[in-house]
């Protein structure tokens, strides 16, 4: 019996090791792959349709590169960019294949920049197949550039390696302080999808900046269906936040009456929410925010730290939200396109009344009536009181 059980040890230990030491069945070599960083679309030259940008990352020349460029104060390029003409996202990876020794992976890839000559002529064909690809991820941001997409991606940053990197990080760091209406390739194609959400997404483009090439985040491009028909400059793009729950940073600058000063208020949180509803047998929109901000400073001498002025600078800011609302509002009814997801709203909540509206949509979201409530809180003055000099 002992004998036995001893056997039995010995066989479980032997299966338990043998399992531990197998191999990843799909892992992949990094010496075998191009790990792709960037990816740009724009219009090629007749009869070639689209023309693909790859920015793909030198992975083993990254740390060499970055040792260089601190110790000589020189920059190595950490990257290089691979372009082809082709009729479609495959049939251009097919040609890269035949003068690329690695295999293109795109699992790491962290924007996808599309040329405004493409996106006016309509993405949702070039979308696809990075809906389709496994290995492309949904989290990947989605800009429209001014310029082609392949001069873009091929603008040095001064910080860093690789300009899809550096993109990428611009991106993110102006999403966090609500400057940008910056949205990934899910949400993208959740609004390309919707039957009267409008998709919008970032324009990017280059500046010269102390005769440097810069790459500089704009306004926002609006679409409809898949095109491209127009922009939020930034107060519209700033209205647009605020109502759809996209505001969670940022400053308000509040002109003080009677004077030249000015008071900045640091937006702490946010929370709004479009509430459709029935008014006159018509549809409407009820917009409610709530915003909570402190003061982070002033400009003049008078003493804002107390209930009266608080009172005041909390009904200048609700007025400035409300009006960079409307702006939105007002440009979004001029361009025919419904960025907030009105009709979204109205068919989720009204889904019989829906169907009597569903076609004429286009003509009810410019005549439909929307209120704007905005409640303003300004919690904090900062660590002082009283301004540090009095006039």
């Amino acid at each position: 019996m002992k004998r036995k059980l001893s056997i039995l040890i010995k066989i479980i230990v032997c299966i338990f090791i043998s399992l531990n030491m197998t191999s990843c069945w799909s892992s992949k070599e990094l010496n075998k792959l191009a790990i792709v960083r960037s990816v740009g679309i724009d219009k090629a030259i007749y009869p070639n349709p689209i023309k693909l940008t790859v920015q793909i990352a030198k992975v083993l020349d990254l740390k060499s590169s970055a040792k260089s460029t601190n110790q000589q104060n020189t920059t190595t390029a950490g990257y290089f960019n691979l372009e082809e003409d082709g009729t479609t996202i495959s049939g251009i990876l097919q040609k890269f294949s035949r003068k690329l020794n690695r295999e293109l992976f795109f699992s790491h890839n962290q924007l996808i920049i599309f040329g405004k000559d493409v996106a006016e002529s309509g993405i949702q064909k070039h979308i696809d197949f990075f809906m389709r690809n496994r290995e492309s991820r949904l989290l990947v941001w989605i800009l429209i550039s001014k310029q082609p997409a392949s001069e873009i991606l091929s603008i040095q940053p001064e910080l860093g390696l690789i300009p899809g990197d550096n993109i990428s990080e611009l991106v993110t760091n102006q999403k966090k302080a609500s400057q940008i209406a910056a949205i990934n390739l899910k949400e993208f194609s959740s609004r390309l999808m919707s039957e009267t959400t409008s998709a919008i997404a970032p324009i990017i483009e280059e500046k010269i900046d102390n005769n440097k090439k810069v790459s500089y985040l704009s306004e926002t491009a609006v679409f409809k269906k898949d095109k491209m028909i127009g922009t939020l400059d930034k107060n519209e793009t700033t209205g647009l936040l605020w109502a759809i729950d996209k505001m969670h940073s940022g400053i308000i600058s509040i002109n003080l009456k009677g004077c030249d000063d000015t008071a900045d208020i640091k937006v702490l949180r946010c929370k709004s929410k479009i509430i459709p509803y029935i008014r006159d047998n018509q549809p409407a929109i009820k917009i409610n925010i709530n915003q909570e901000g402190d003061l982070q400073e002033q400009t003049c001498y008078k003493d804002l730290a107390n209930p009266n002025s608080f009172s005041m600078l909390q009904e200048e800011e609700s007025k400035i939200i409300k009006d960079q609302i409307l702006s939105a509002l007002n440009k979004a009814k001029d361009l025919d396109a419904d960025v907030f997801g009105f009709g979204d709203a109205i068919h989720k909540h009204y889904p019989n009344r829906w169907k009597s509206i569903k076609k004429n949509w286009d003509e009810v979201f410019k005549h439909i009536h929307v209120e704007i409530n905005v409640d303003s809180k300004l919690r904090r003055s900062g660590k002082i009181t009283k301004p540090i000099a009095s006039e």
